[in-house]
């Protein structure tokens, strides 16, 4: 490890489309490439992360092997479910697999709930403790990655549903991945509600790494000024000042299951992202010791950016 210690981090909206498997993708392989130990974690339905990388999460689970759902249903350690990628980024790099199944597992959870309370092994006045455990199952899980990676980064699916939640509860961070639109402006206010509770009832200690302008193009005015709108209302600091343009290349990657670092033809859209990790560490090193980013800003002041009537202005403009 390269870092004093392993940073979990949640790249999160609950808007599709909007970068978040891709750029999960691309960081790790930065990371890895300069010299970072990272493991990437599966946590949508959708296994897009997984299919990236040729990991068909079907086979898995025919096969019998383990899969971010035993996380939850299992209690099982994320080391005992990573798969490493033998001959790519110098053995840096590693992913627990996602699965199609991982939305239900909320349901097959509470099922177990209420069985349990049928047959009188717990009381009801028992039920929301019970609930609570099933949040903390993934960081547990992730606990078992801390000490073996420098960078933990978890994929999420498009909602605020029970695993955006328990990914919120196991990270240290989280990233918001923004496309320059008024669609994905105006969910953050919700976003930023969700991360406000899980702070308060699970995770006093997550933080925002900052917000990341994707599919941008800075020869266009709108992405200019979204670009600035989102500085002033988050704060300089907290939005990368880093951006991700837009390109077919990560299509072509995502469709020929590598990455960006691992195809000539992208090695801009690969600078990008070694740009943006760079970033990231060098505002950690300027910040507290073995932090990455800095601090959260103040909730009140970053919800004002979905009420913003100069949001429509400008979107509409």
């Amino acid at each position: 490890m390269r870092l004093l210690k392993t940073q979990v981090i949640c790249l999160a909206n609950q808007i599709g489309g909007c970068g978040k498997t891709s750029s999960a993708v691309s960081m790790g392989a930065a990371f890895a490439t300069l010299g970072y130990s990272v493991c990437l974690v599966d946590a949508d339905p959708l296994c897009n992360l997984s299919m990236s990388f040729g990991i068909n999460c079907d086979n898995l689970y025919r096969e019998g092997k383990c899969t971010l759902a035993d996380a939850f249903l299992k209690k099982k350690p994320a080391v005992e479910i990573k798969q490493d990628f033998e001959g790519r980024f110098p053995a840096l790099l590693s992913l627990v697999p996602g699965n199609h199944g991982l939305s239900s597992s909320s349901v097959k959870l509470e099922a177990q709930l209420q069985g349990l309370i049928a047959g009188n092994e717990i009381s009801s006045m028992d039920a929301d403790d019970h609930r609570n455990e099933h949040r903390l199952r993934l960081r547990k899980s992730i606990e078992s990655l801390r000490g073996v990676y420098d960078i933990v980064l978890i994929d999420t699916a498009p909602n605020l549903d029970f695993v955006m939640t328990a990914a919120l509860v196991a990270s240290d961070w989280f990233i918001i991945p923004v496309f320059p639109s008024g669609y994905d402006l105006s969910g953050l206010e919700l976003l930023l509600r969700t991360v406000e509770r899980v702070r308060a009832r699970f995770n006093p200690e997550l933080r925002l790494a900052g917000v990341l302008l994707g599919n941008y193009d800075r020869n266009t005015k709108l992405d200019c000024q979204i670009h600035d709108l989102l500085k002033k209302q988050f704060t300089e600091q907290s939005v990368f000042q880093t951006t991700i343009g837009r390109s077919v290349r990560y299509r072509e990657a995502t469709f020929g299951m590598v990455t960006v670092f691992e195809m000539p033809e992208a090695a801009p859209q690969a600078e990008q992202y070694l740009a943006l990790v760079k970033e990231m560490i060098n505002r950690g090193a300027k910040g507290i010791v073995g932090q990455t980013a800095n601090p959260l800003p103040s909730v009140a002041d970053l919800s004002r950016l979905a009420a913003q009537e100069e949001v429509q202005g400008v979107v509409n403009g």
